[in-house]
């Protein structure tokens, strides 16, 4: 199963809990709450596995935390911090395990576990206006960006230009 991403702005009266995750499962659709974000949050992606265990937030602004499921409990494990633009898309490929994040500041990384750190790779992007949309390919060898400029560009890899 693929991840599930989605660019919204959820807004909530009263409670503080945000919708995250809508991933369907065998026809049936399960909702994921997080309690512990009070801001909207634009991007978001999970590693799904089975069960839901990890997820890729971008809470409005310049960075993507990672989360891990431990018993009922959501814990930060990561704090992804490259971008110097709002993050705008994140894609996490399930099976490399890499994570593509994109942002207003007009560039893309490909982030790799290494050693339990994750460690950026800034894909050269030529576009003269914001990153919106990132999604990787199913191979996960390749993966399309959108922009503001109504541009798409599909990225890979190349050992001189390590993307």
């Amino acid at each position: 199963m693929e991840p599930q991403c989605k660019s919204s702005h959820p807004r909530t009266r009263n409670s503080e809990r945000i919708v995250l995750a809508n991933i369907n499962q065998n026809k049936s659709s399960r909702v994921v709450y997080f309690e512990y974000i009070s801001q909207p949050v634009l991007c978001l992606c999970s590693k799904i596995t089975y069960f839901l265990t990890e997820l890729a937030v971008s809470p409005n602004n310049n960075l993507v935390n990672i989360y891990e499921k431990k018993g009922k409990d959501w814990v930060k494990i990561h704090e992804l911090t490259e971008h110097s633009g709002r993050i705008t898309g994140i894609d996490w490929a399930p099976v490399s395990n890499r994570i593509v994040t994109c942002a207003s500041d007009r560039n893309a990384y490909v982030w790799t576990l290494k050693d339990g750190v994750w460690k950026p790779t800034l894909v050269l992007v030529r576009i003269n206006r914001a990153a919106t949309c990132v999604k990787w390919s199913p191979l996960e060898n390749k993966f399309a960006l959108g922009s503001g400029a109504r541009l798409i560009s599909v990225c890979y890899f190349e050992k001189e230009n390590d993307w």
